[in-house]
């Protein structure tokens, strides 16, 4: 049966809103008796452009691309700050960031301390959104629950826009998360942290050898 919703005018949102996805009622499928996920991570928008960044800084740069299913995972080089391009977002260690565009591409990841060489920033594209832990506690646990069939739902009833769909900050800080699920947090957070430090070991030790291949293969033999 084809999904409807019924919505009286001074419920329609600021600006009377008429876009039919703006109510779609599987959006509500993130309202949950316990809290949100606005009560375990806050949104991050402090931005570093070319001419803010300072002398000498250096950045690795994240776009949408390089996040994927909990992982971040790029062989970009670090770059200058002249070499940003265009605004992006401070990430830090700890950090759970995910895309805004296209939902359905899953592009989600913890950031882990592994991908931060020493003496580079993090940035990434403002078309994550960047949730910092609130307190002390890792959020590494709304890696999977940002990732589940549910949630997944939600988010892609909430994008709006025909040729780059996004959904809002709101859609994602309203996001509920079960008892159940809070229940398994620290073990959720724990197994994430446990399994992105593998992948980064697996990255990195991949990339090496590919290295050391190029300095003994400088200058193949052709047969």
């Amino acid at each position: 049966m084809p999904e409807h919703a019924v919505v009286n005018v001074e419920a329609l949102d600021a600006g009377l809103i008429l876009t039919p996805e703006r109510y779609d009622p599987r959006r509500r499928a993130s309202a949950d008796a316990g809290p949100s996920i606005r009560d375990f991570g806050t949104p991050i928008s402090q931005q570093v452009t070319p001419k803010t960044a300072g002398p000498g800084s250096r950045y690795l740069v994240l776009d949408t691309g390089d996040a994927r299913e909990g992982l971040i995972l790029t062989n970009k080089p670090v770059g200058s700050g002249a070499e940003l391009g265009s605004n992006k977002k401070r990430v830090r260690p700890g950090d759970v960031i995910i895309s805004r565009l296209r939902p359905y591409l899953r592009q989600v990841a913890f950031v882990d301390p592994g991908l931060v060489p020493q003496g580079v920033e993090v940035v990434c594209s403002t078309e994550f959104y960047v949730l910092r832990s609130r307190n002390q506690d890792s959020i590494a646990f709304l890696v999977p629950l940002l990732l589940s069939r549910a949630i997944q739902e939600v988010l892609r009833a909430s994008q709006e826009g025909g040729h780059h769909p996004r959904f809002s900050l709101s859609t994602l800080e309203n996001v509920g998360v079960p008892t159940s699920v809070l229940e398994l947090r620290t073990k959720l957070s724990q197994s994430v942290e446990a399994a992105v430090g593998r992948a980064r070991l697996a990255d990195t030790t991949i990339s090496a050898l590919v290295g050391e291949v190029d300095d003994v293969s400088a200058s193949p033999a052709i047969s």
